[in-house]
């Protein structure tokens, strides 16, 4: 199983913050091209269909029961999958209040609307322990979480995940896991770090961690699902 670590130095950590931006404006562009490419085109087959049953009546042409059926079905169907993914658009940028809450209550609060939105099961370990974290940890380990459990989703085409959240002495771990289909993770530090765009998440991830000073560790290889493990310091 191959295995991606990376811990930032002073120097990368002024890096991160300056790729993170990139990343950023990345993620808003493909937002737009994932709207236009699903649940644009999604929408226009609806409406392609209902245009369709509009012209034959306007024309005087019988529709029969079994077709008024099969559209309905088309139509259902391709709404049901616009609905699903305005569903993710919106669980991706409704974060909880991360000043208000604590860290396992946003977590346990992320695999729950996971839950909800994709039909997974994220069976959870939660520290009973405290877990003091700083603003910045609890949003970079939140987005992380997230980004962990999407790509199990829709990559990894599973719908099982786990998910620990624990103390280890000063330092707050975060383990995403899943037995799907895995892949053979690209280099993520150093000269030959991948820069590639459909790698955008796990540099996101890696850039986020760096930011707050913790350690990044991916694991994973075709046939022997992904494991996502993040440290960050606690705020004490």
């Amino acid at each position: 199983m191959s295995t991606q670590p990376f811990a930032a130095s002073a120097e990368e950590k002024e890096l991160a913050a300056r790729r993170i931006l990139a990343v950023t404006e990345e993620e808003l562009q493909q937002i737009v091209l994932d709207i236009h490419d699903g649940l644009v085109q999604q929408l226009f087959a609806a409406q392609t269909q209902v245009s369709a049953i509009r012209a034959r009546r306007a024309a005087g042409q019988t529709v029969t029961e079994a077709e008024w059926d099969a559209h309905l079905e088309q139509l259902t169907a391709v709404l049901g999958q616009s609905l699903q993914e305005i569903r993710e658009f919106l669980g991706a940028f409704r974060s909880p209040s991360f000043a208000q809450r604590d860290l396992a209550d946003i977590i346990r609060g992320l695999a729950r609307q996971h839950e909800a939105f994709t039909g997974c099961e994220v069976t959870l370990a939660i520290d009973d322990r405290p877990l003091p974290a700083s603003l910045p940890v609890k949003i970079a380990l939140y987005r992380i979480c997230q980004e962990a459990l999407s790509n199990a989703f829709r990559h990894g085409r599973t719908r099982q995940q786990w998910v620990s959240l624990t103390r280890e002495n000063n330092w707050i771990r975060l383990e995403v896991q899943d037995k799907g289909q895995g892949f053979q993770p690209p280099p993520l530090a150093g000269d030959n770090a991948t820069e590639r765009e459909e790698h955008i998440g796990l540099r996101g991830m890696r850039d986020r961690v760096g930011l707050i000073g913790g350690q990044f560790r991916l694991d994973s290889a075709p046939g022997k699902g992904t494991r996502v493990i993040v440290r960050t310091p606690c705020d004490e």
